[in-house]
């Protein structure tokens, strides 16, 4: 547990640190009219070590073994038993005639996750330090590496909504075909270019109303049967091993997620954002905020009425919940940084609940000893 809290923490706080230097760098370009490449040192290295840290990891989740055990048969020359999408296997086939060790395969997949979300703030510094604190000690990347080829999907994902703002289809368009290359499922973004970004849902009580009522109707899931009929979609989107046992995951084994510290600080933080929100979009105007928080306040809701569902449902919904990510930064950008008297107490509480969940994580889950897919190992201290 120990070496959870020093590898996280230093991770995480890491990733801030060098994400201030960044800003920093292009506050002051800024000023002196110069243009800020997107390559350097401070942007590089927290890169490179975030994709280490991913790469040496053990023990993720089923399906990290799962990547693992595939990696390991192209090793050996053969071809791996799942249906696994063209872009993502011809990668992974080059690496392994190269006969590169897992580890690196793993850390590679890990920065192209990262580059891509870094990628879609490039012309936004001042976010980075919260964003890559956030990732980590807000608990998204747990799941990163056990997801990896959706994880990728979804950074490319946010990637993208710069096109759609700036009316760019092509660009679009392309960006979400080459994330279907490393999951299908990624072709239900298409769709999202012809959805106006604007303010649906402006008075802040009906959302905040809207969160209160899908977490009362997802803790008691009633209604799940009638997802019955979602078999074919879920094939189609790649979900083929989760669709082939549906009435198992949905009916047998069923998720039970309590209101525990994890996802109460979860739920505060959405609240937060949704409260802060008329704030927010009026200062971020001429970014792509409003779009993050459409799809961030779409994935808080549904992920809460899913909550105590299947897994398989839930993944989906992580095309969504990852834009959570920006609007925290935004939101503890505008706190710290506002002059409203006695705020800097608001932006102290938010930041400590941002950063909570890695470590509630932590705690709760080391004593559910091999199925600890929390707590940190490297691999070398099991093969």
């Amino acid at each position: 547990m120990l070496q959870s809290f020093i590898v996280y923490g230093f991770l995480g706080f890491s990733m801030w640190w060098f994400g201030t230097i960044a800003a920093r760098r292009e506050r002051i370009n800024l000023r002196a009219g110069r243009k800020t490449p997107f390559l350097t040192w401070e942007i590089i290295i927290p890169l490179l070590f975030f994709a280490f840290i991913s790469g040496v990891r053990w023990k993720v989740g089923t399906d990290h073994q799962s990547y693992l055990e595939g990696y390991r048969v192209l090793l050996n020359g053969f071809e791996p038993k799942r249906e696994i999408e063209g872009l993502f296997l011809y990668i992974s086939k080059v690496f392994a005639n190269l006969n590169i060790h897992f580890s690196i395969w793993f850390g590679f997949w890990a920065f192209v996750q990262i580059i891509f979300l870094y990628l879609a703030f490039k012309n936004e510094r001042y976010l980075l330090p919260f964003i890559g604190i956030v990732i980590v000690l807000g608990g998204y990347y747990l799941g990163w590496m056990n997801g990896i080829r959706q994880t990728i999907a979804a950074c490319m994902f946010v990637f993208s909504i710069q096109f759609i703002n700036s009316r760019k289809p092509l660009h679009y368009f392309l960006t979400i075909f080459i994330a279907t290359l490393f999951h299908r499922s990624a072709a239900l973004l298409f769709i999202f270019y012809f959805i106006p970004q604007r303010d649906y849902l402006k008075n802040r009580y009906i959302n905040l109303l809207l969160l209160l009522c899908a977490i009362i109707i997802g803790s008691n899931p009633f209604w799940i049967g009638i997802m019955d009929n979602t078999e074919g979609l879920l094939q189609f989107i790649g979900y083929e091993r989760y669709a082939d046992k549906l009435d198992y995951y949905m009916f047998e084994r069923q998720r039970e997620m309590n209101l525990g510290p994890r996802r109460i600080s979860r739920i505060l933080l959405g609240a937060l954002i949704i409260w802060y929100h008329p704030h927010l979009k009026k200062l971020y105007a001429n970014t792509n905020y409003q779009a993050y928080f459409n799809l961030g306040l779409v994935g808080i809701l549904f992920h809460n009425l899913f909550a105590n569902t299947a897994t398989v449902f839930l993944r989906p919904i992580g095309y969504f919940t990852i834009f959570l990510i920006p609007t925290t930064a935004y939101l503890l950008y505008y706190l710290k940084h506002s002059k409203i008297r006695g705020i800097n107490l608001v932006y102290i509480f938010v930041f400590l609940i941002a950063i909570s969940y890695i470590f509630f994580a932590i705690i709760a889950d080391s004593r559910l000893g091999d199925t600890d897919w929390t707590n940190y190992k490297f691999y070398w201290d099991y093969t």
